[in-house]
């Protein structure tokens, strides 16, 4: 029978973690069609921002991909799980290191011995390996419980992108919707100036009574004790989008936020969820960090039970020795040991029992996690299906409201020019078509933070079939 080499022991031990349970993915009931809704194409790469067709709001996003503090945090657990896996899998593999011993000393031997009793120097050079002999996986579960860390930290990062792009996508979309409302806002504040003057006069002529007069000013200055609101939710929109994209205090108090399309201007997508719902478990990063968290815990009980078995340890030094007599260097021995070691549990009082424990209730408790995200998942499509239609439903309603009250101006204006209406009939068909511009605007805003919630929601272009470097493009 030929003799197995021991520095092949660890690669055949490496990977053993048979103490694990065998993992099988929680199995939950899952739909068969999105309800009455008629699934489309979903998105293929994870840039879903640029169906918006605005160059700045790519910019944006890319910039705070790029210097977003959450994204960096993230990056940061990432390279630390990564660290872990590499030091969890170099544990399962021998240490070598380099051994030197010297010392200095009087040998007393006999006084008939011809040698004079001097000082003399041993010393020592050698080599030293350590390895634990991993036979009940204990070294390889850790390890494949660090590996399945990194997944998680991975397709953790890869769900702060995503959160991080919808967040500062729809904080784009608020300011802009803002900047819209401001040059509303100060139109109707003209055009009710421009009213109230107009219904003054008739008033001092006797034409309309008082009353008349106070709803106008009543609503000249409703609309300008809006407009300082507007103007400090703007200001505020305009420093939290410059904190989500990392800028630096100097900017976020001094720079002005760049704008694109106005948003009305901007292009609306309907996305959907993809055709066969539990496809989105593989569209989800939050959901497969969840079950590789869960994986990772699984592996944890493998190492806790390996605690009930003998540790075996292997050590080997090997070397040469010198003896110094009478500064002569003439003795030079090599030597070699070779030994092993053995530790087994006898009584521990329950410390083994309570490890095994822990690590199944931590098992359980990522089982409940897991099963909680994908819950989550499929009721954030639900309500974004919902808001979904139902904003593009008010959007276009309000739209055709704003469309209908600015040709009531037109008509408006048009029988002023030939004597059938007044300029009173004119302001007040402009102060409608204002307010329903306004309302529009509302809609517009809401259709648009839809989108973005369903991308989110269906987990933008992320999949997790797609190889790494196909997630970012």
């Amino acid at each position: 029978m030929k003799r197995i080499p021991i520095l092949l022991l660890p690669a055949l031990l490496a990977g053993c973690a048979w103490l694990a349970p065998t993992y099988h993915r929680p199995q939950m009931p899952m739909p068969d069609k999105w309800g009455t809704q008629q699934a489309r194409t979903v998105p293929d790469g994870d840039a879903w921002w640029r169906s918006y067709n605005d160059p700045v709001l790519d910019a944006l996003v890319d910039e705070a991909l790029k210097n977003n503090d959450d994204l960096a945090l993230a990056g940061s657990k990432l390279q630390q799980a990564r660290a872990q896996y590499k030091y969890a899998f170099a544990n399962q593999l021998p240490s070598i290191s380099v051994a030197g011993a010297d010392a200095m000393g009087r040998l007393h031997l006999k006084d008939e011995l011809p040698v004079a009793h001097k000082m003399s120097n041993l010393g020592f050079v050698g080599g030293m390996l350590n390895y634990e002999a991993d036979f009940w996986g204990k070294n390889a579960s850790l390890s494949k419980a660090a590996k399945a860390g990194v997944k998680a930290a991975g397709y953790g990062h890869e769900a702060a992108r995503l959160s991080i792009a919808a967040a500062t996508t729809k904080l784009y979309f608020s300011l802009r919707a803002l900047d819209r409302q401001r040059e509303i806002l100060q139109q109707t504040i003209e055009t009710q100036t421009a009213l109230l003057a107009l219904v003054q006069r008739q008033h001092e002529v006797g034409a309309v009574d008082a009353l008349v007069v106070q709803n106008v000013t009543e609503q000249r200055d409703a609309a300008q004790a809006a407009l300082p609101d507007v103007e400090d939710q703007r200001g505020k929109a305009e420093s939290a989008l410059a904190v989500m994209l990392g800028r630096s205090p100097e900017q976020i108090i001094g720079q002005a936020m760049e704008r694109g399309k106005n948003i009305d201007e901007l292009t609306i997508p309907l996305p959907t969820p993809p055709e066969i719902p539990s496809t989105l478990l593989e569209r989800r990063p939050d959901i497969a960090m969840h079950e590789q968290t869960l994986i990772a815990s699984n592996f944890n009980i493998g190492f806790a039970r390996a605690a009930y078995f003998p540790t075996i340890s292997l050590a080997s030094l090997a070397g040469v020795n010198n003896i110094d007599i009478d500064n002569l260097y003439r003795a030079t021995t090599r030597s070699w040991t070779l030994a092993a070691s053995m530790a087994a549990p006898v009584m521990d009082f329950g410390r083994t029992a309570s490890g095994v424990k822990l690590a199944r209730a931590e098992k359980n408790e990522q089982v409940i996690l897991y099963k909680q995200s994908i819950r989550t998942a499929f009721r954030e499509v639900h309500d974004a299906l919902l808001e979904q239609d139902n904003a593009h439903a008010r959007e276009q309603g309000d739209g055709d409201k704003e469309t209908a009250a600015e040709k009531t101006v037109e008509l408006t204006q048009l029988r002023l020019e030939h004597g059938y209406a007044s300029r009173l009939d004119v302001l007040s068909a402009q102060v409608l078509a204002q307010q329903a511009e306004q309302a529009h605007t509302t809609a517009l805003l809401s259709s648009l933070d839809a989108s973005v919630d369903m991308y989110r929601a269906i987990g933008g272009g992320f999949d997790t079939k797609a190889p790494q470097d196909q997630q970012r493009k």
